[in-house]
């Protein structure tokens, strides 16, 4: 990319290391803890295309999972720096780490994009939902939909620290399809977005949503991998 005015005012830093040039210097991508084989969404064991095992299936489960990296050194750093101060570059850059690896997965090619939305109330606080830029980011560069096909009607408490049956009554009831969206779900294919997949249980209770409004398949995508 050309050097411009602000990159001499307002020089990148790398997020890892801090030198100036890039948001992630060469040195510091190669630290980058790549998820290389997909893993199924339930058990997060090896999976054929990030596939659901058979055995993990149930009627409201996630169908699979995509994810770039593990969520540690450079890309921690980065989802932790647009979650509190959103970075379009840093987003761009993250983007690009999905869409690199995207062959990996045997996905719904037709899907939706629907990011798991925040409460109005933490919205309100950080100023914006960094899953709802990441769902459009990816919209644009691979020309599919995206839509806010769901809300947040619970106030919940963060997951970190949490058990996973803690996590999973923290988020039970939290999410319901937006009443002004008119999208038809039933027969049709989702992918859900997210910056972490940690347990995995914010999503499966999002996807419960749209499986009981008759969607066919509903996957996940991710940046990390918790």
């Amino acid at each position: 990319m050309p050097f411009s005015l602000l990159d001499f005012l307002f020089p990148k830093r790398c997020i890892n290391c801090s030198c100036i040039g890039s948001y992630l210097c060469t040195r510091c991508f190669g630290q980058i803890e790549f998820v290389e084989k997909p893993i199924c969404p339930v058990c997060q064991r090896q999976a054929v295309g990030g596939r659901t095992h058979p055995g993990c299936k149930s009627k409201y489960n996630l169908d699979g999972l995509i994810v770039a990296a593990h969520y540690k050194g450079p890309v921690k750093k980065a989802i932790t720096k647009i979650k509190y101060k959103l970075a379009y570059d840093i987003i761009t850059f993250l983007v690009d780490l999905i869409s690199q690896n995207l062959y990996k997965f045997d996905f719904p090619k037709d899907a939706m994009l629907v990011p798991i939305p925040l409460h109005p109330k933490r919205k309100r606080w950080r100023g914006f939902n960094q899953s709802e830029i990441l769902a459009r980011v990816l919209s644009k560069k691979f020309k599919v939909r995206d839509d806010n096909l769901l809300i947040r009607n619970l106030e919940t408490k963060p997951q970190v620290g949490l058990s996973k049956k803690e996590r999973k009554l923290n988020v039970s009831g939290a999410f319901a399809l937006h009443p002004q969206k008119n999208t038809k779900t039933a027969g049709k294919d989702f992918i859900l977005v997210d910056d972490v997949y940690t347990s995995g249980v914010t999503m499966q209770e999002a996807c419960k949503i749209l499986k009981k409004a008759g969607a066919r398949n509903v996957w996940a995508m991710t940046i990390a991998l918790g």
